[in-house]
This record gives C-alpha cells, structure tokens and sequence, in this order.
C-alpha cells in the first residue's frame, strides 16, 4: 500500500513516520510530505506530487492548529484548512486514492453534556474549528474523516509537556476545571489510523482515548504520574484565564467513539493508562 502523508513534521506525523519504519511487515510505502516539499494551498504543487507517487490513500495530517492565530489569520485557516484539503481531494480523484482527513472536537460547539457521536450536528465557535470542517466537507463519500481531541504525544509541543515541566518546577499551577474532553496519545491514535485505513474505511470515526476529565483533573493525574505534589494545582474556572485568548474553547467537547464500537474495530485504551505511559517515556527521554 502507498501512502502520501501530508504534515509529516508535525507531532503526529513525525510518530506516524516513525511507526511505519519500524513496522515493515505493514507494507506500506510511505511519502512523507511537509510544507518544506510540498504546499497544500498550492493546487498545482498538490496535482503533481499525487500525480507522480500515485498513492492508494493520502493520510492528511497538515493543518494549521493555532486555534488563536486562526482567530487573526482567517484567510490563511481556510486557505490551508479547507483549500488545502480540497487540493488534496481533488489530486486523488485524479488517481483514484482516498483521502483520510484529522479533523477535530473543535467542529462541535461543546454547549451539550454528552459525547458527541458521529453523527451529531456540528456547530463550530472558532474559526480553527469551522475551518476544520470546512475540510470536512470537502471529503467525498469514499473518504475517511478521523475526529480526535486533546493530542498528546513524544514529539512537538503540546500540553502534557507543559504539565510534565510545571510538575517539576515549584509552586501552585492553575487549570481550568469547566472544560471537558479526552486525551488522545498519539501513539495509539496512529493505530486506528492505520487500522482504518488498511480496512478500507470511509466516513467519520472518533478516535480518542477512552475516558473523559477536565483540564484541572488531567494536570493532577500528571502531576502524581511525575512524582509531584497533585495539590498544587488550582482549579480555576474559564472566565480566570487569560483574556488575550481569543478562540472560544468548547466547555465540553468529549467524543464517542460510537462507530469505532459498532464496526467492531479494536477500542483505544482508557487515558489513564496511555498518558501514564507517555509520561514515562517523556520523563526517561
């Protein structure tokens, strides 16, 4: 199987890489793209790179995340968010690839206080999350829509790497305890990528690890995986933050991996044990 991957630098595409080569038994010729060879907003550049590698699935992982720089950059979130992954939906029709695109908890509005399904109604607050599902809405029936929230893994930044360097620092540390989800470590996401894909799936599956707890409860649970004191994070609650803050988190944004459960695919783990994992690794690395 041949697979172009787009945002091959990023945090998960960097472990996606990783994973495919040291798993050769897979069988998969992986072509790892970044804006360094190739920019999706660019139609010309994106038909040509398909064009010669011929691939059988793009696995799209390049988006731009910076859910406050969207609020400022609109026209560069849906150039790369929605133009970008219309480029890439395109270029497959033309050899006859599907298309698995990495969208996010952010396309819900997090007002409810039940997981969201599959098929639940989306209704971005930001401008990251509507140009996410912009995206979405570019797929194609025979393509492959992966939502997943609270991404953690080795590499890149992200927040549980904050936790990890508050914990080893001294002092009380403050997290918001009204917003809600569920981690997702990248190594785990990445099997249900692959598992997916190798199974010919199409349509939207949620993909996150099982579980769900607020910012303020994921930082202690952290904190006591380190080796630190829990009881020096505060709860605190949205209105606190930061006003320069300028994309509205959803409140509770937690996903069910419903269609992941009735097609009978492998679960990813509960959080617990993934993060606890995670934070093992990073503190011996």
């Amino acid at each position: 199987m041949k697979i172009l991957l787009t945002g091959g630098r990023g945090q998960v595409g960097t472990e996606f890489t990783e994973f495919i080569e040291v798993n050769p038994d897979l069988g998969i010729d992986l072509f790892v793209t970044d804006l360094h060879n190739l920019d999706i907003s660019d139609r010309k550049q994106v038909l040509t790179a398909v064009s010669e590698f011929e691939p059988h699935w793009i696995v799209h992982l390049a988006a731009m995340t910076a859910v406050d720089l969207c609020e400022d950059q609109v026209d560069l979130a849906y150039s790369i968010n929605a133009i970008g992954t219309r480029n890439l939906v395109q270029a497959a029709s033309t050899v006859g690839a599907k298309v698995c695109y990495i969208s996010t908890d952010y396309v819900f509005d997090g007002e409810g206080n039940t997981p969201y399904r599959e098929w639940d109604r989306p209704n971005p607050m930001s401008v990251y999350g509507k140009s996410k599902l912009a995206g979405e809405l570019e797929m194609r029936p025979s393509d492959l829509i992966v939502r997943t929230s609270w991404v953690m893994g080795k590499y890149g930044s992200n927040i549980l790497k904050t936790m990890i360097r508050l914990a080893q620092g001294e002092g009380e540390v403050r997290f918001v305890g009204d917003q809600f989800g569920s981690p997702t470590v990248v190594a785990d996401l990445i099997r249900v990528i692959i598992d997916l894909v190798r199974n010919d799936q199409s349509g939207i599956f949620h993909a996150c690890n099982s579980g769900s707890l607020s910012w303020f409860e994921l930082c202690r649970f952290v904190f006591a995986q380190a080796g630190a004191d829990p009881n020096r994070v505060v709860e605190i609650s949205s209105d606190q933050l930061d006003s320069s803050r300028k994309a509205p988190r959803p409140k509770f944004s937690v996903l069910d991996n419903m269609a992941l459960r009735l097609t009978k695919l492998d679960p990813l783990p509960d959080y617990r044990v993934s993060v606890a994992g995670l934070v093992k690794t990073l503190l011996e690395s």
